[in-house]
């Protein structure tokens, strides 16, 4: 079984392993009431077969820079190869800092174990 966490870091530029081989993004950012939504989707394809989707939404306002600014960030398992399975098959956070710190936590319990 595989942790989502390794492809999130793979992602995120933290790790080589699993690699990339393959990205596609999508801009889908729009205007709500005078205020403009930065939405982004991209589609990871990585060596082993594993696809994930990497979905970000956030505000573009003039929030203090020093505060952790709310957005939604989502990872989901699109598809895996057969005899491998990711889990969790999807994860969500309310900002970068969680995003930051269940990465961190993650990556020492499976460094370690």
């Amino acid at each position: 079984m595989d942790n989502l966490c390794a492809y999130i870091a793979s992602i995120k530029g933290e790790a080589t392993e699993p690699v990339i081989v393959c990205r596609t993004s999508r801009d889908n950012s729009y205007t709500d009431q005078d205020l403009t939504v930065d939405s982004q989707e991209s589609v990871f394809s990585f060596s082993n077969g594993v696809v994930v989707k990497y979905s970000t939404e956030s505000d573009q306002d003039d929030s203090d820079e020093r505060l952790c600014p709310e957005c939604w960030i989502s990872y989901e398992v699109l598809s895996e190869p057969a005899g491998l399975q990711v889990c969790p098959r999807h994860k969500t956070f309310i900002s970068h800092c969680q995003e930051l710190f269940w990465l961190k936590i993650n990556k020492q319990h499976f460094s370690s174990g």
